[in-house]
């Protein structure tokens, strides 16, 4: 068995736009977007950047080649693809992946760090990267030894003509695939096709945490009008999270398309689909109704604020009225003093003082009144009978 090269990869949602402030940087350590000169310049100086070409092919993409023999190309859609040629086979691994995870993925952190922000559910979540590797002319002794070496079990096995395929959750193995060009159009494609179900997946434990925190306000049957403002705030505090990751489930469909159009399965051949499984409908169908469960979640979230906000409504009704009805009585109070005299009053001291008392209870009155208001028990809603998706 001879092991040829070894790949991991990522995407992230960007445009040729990053791609251009990422160029910048990695070829000439600038930017305009206000980053410290210094800090730039560190994290630059940890990619150790031998050669760095920015080319066309069927998307742009920058390619570099480090000074330790780390290769990798930035796709102008997000598509990150780390290799290298193998020659002690624990030492690349290691070196491939502490390259990512300490040089890589920090200074893209940087560069990215500016703009709108990641919801907190999207934070600090570590991507599992499985390692691809490439060899020729394995037997299943070797292969079995390959994936106890990676403590790996091997839960799928596909095979076609001389190519053969070998999957665990951290290690794919592809055997005989000799074309190089082919080799990274199928690897790319593949890390295209998990990253995406895995965002997809990411955002469908998303909807049914949020589906559950609205739920436990809007189904409360009685809720105090003190209590108002604190469950709207965090009403809204989900407002913000769907909003934002709303907002990247519908740009994900254009990257579909994208790579749909460039994926050349004629290319690939049809003997590799059954392999690498490229099904860029049942992708799409997927995309479809993870949009429709978030444009629903959105829908309860709106109902549930229309909710509070009648109640809020309420609440302020009910306050000025106890406001008219003190101003009411004491308007009256003070025209039944006056109606028997026969000149105008002239003050005293003791008249200011039973002024001031005077304004005093009626804002005592006022405050118990609105008091009670605010400690009454406001219907929300009650026990849905929705089933969670």
């Amino acid at each position: 068995m001879k092991i040829k090269n070894i790949y991991i990869g990522g995407w992230f949602q960007r445009t040729t736009l990053h791609l251009t402030e990422v160029w910048d940087v990695f070829k000439y350590g600038k930017s305009e977007l206000g980053f410290f000169r210094k800090r730039l310049a560190e994290l630059r100086k940890l990619l150790d950047i031998k050669e760095i070409t920015r080319e066309n092919g069927k998307l742009e993409y920058i390619r570099v080649v480090t000074g330790s023999g780390v290769e990798f190309r930035i796709y102008e859609d997000g598509l990150i693809i780390l290799e290298k040629e193998i020659s002690k086979l624990s030492l690349d691994v290691e070196q491939v992946k502490d390259y990512y995870d300490n040089c890589l993925s920090t200074i893209l952190s940087y560069i990215f760090s500016k703009g709108a922000p990641v919801p907190k559910e999207l934070a600090n979540i570590q991507t599992i990267l499985p390692y691809i590797l490439t060899v020729e002319n394995a037997n299943n002794r070797d292969i079995g030894k390959l994936f106890k070496d990676f403590n790996q079990e091997i839960y799928s096995t596909l095979a076609t003509k001389n190519v053969e395929v070998y999957r665990a959750s951290g290690l794919i193995v592809i055997n005989n695939l000799k074309d190089r060009a082919l080799v990274r159009e199928i690897i790319e494609s593949q890390i295209f096709f998990r990253e995406f179900k895995t965002q997809l997946h990411r955002y469908l434990s998303i909807h049914r945490s949020v589906w559950e925190k609205i739920a436990s306000i809007k189904e409360r049957e009685y809720i105090a009008g003190t209590e108002v403002d604190k469950y709207r705030g965090e009403l809204e505090d989900i407002e913000k999270t769907i909003d934002l990751i709303g907002a990247r489930i519908n740009q994900m469909g254009v990257y579909i398309r994208t790579r749909q159009k460039i994926t050349d399965i004629q290319n690939i051949d049809s003997y590799l689909n059954p392999l690498f499984q490229f099904k860029f409908e049942t992708l799409q169908d997927t995309h479809e109704y993870i949009k429709y469960l978030w444009d629903m979640t959105r829908e309860y979230l709106t109902s549930t604020l229309g909710s509070f906000t009648e109640i809020q409504n309420k609440s302020t009704k009910n306050s000025i009225a106890s406001l008219q009805v003190v101003t009411t009585i004491g308007v009256v109070a003070s025209i039944f003093g006056y109606l028997g005299r026969d000149s105008l009053p002239t003050f005293t001291f003791m008249g200011t003082v039973y002024f001031i008392l005077l304004l005093s209870l009626t804002a005592l009155v006022n405050w118990a009144i609105a008091s009670i208001y605010k400690r009454k028990k406001y219907m929300v809603g009650r026990a849905s009978n929705l089933k969670h998706l």
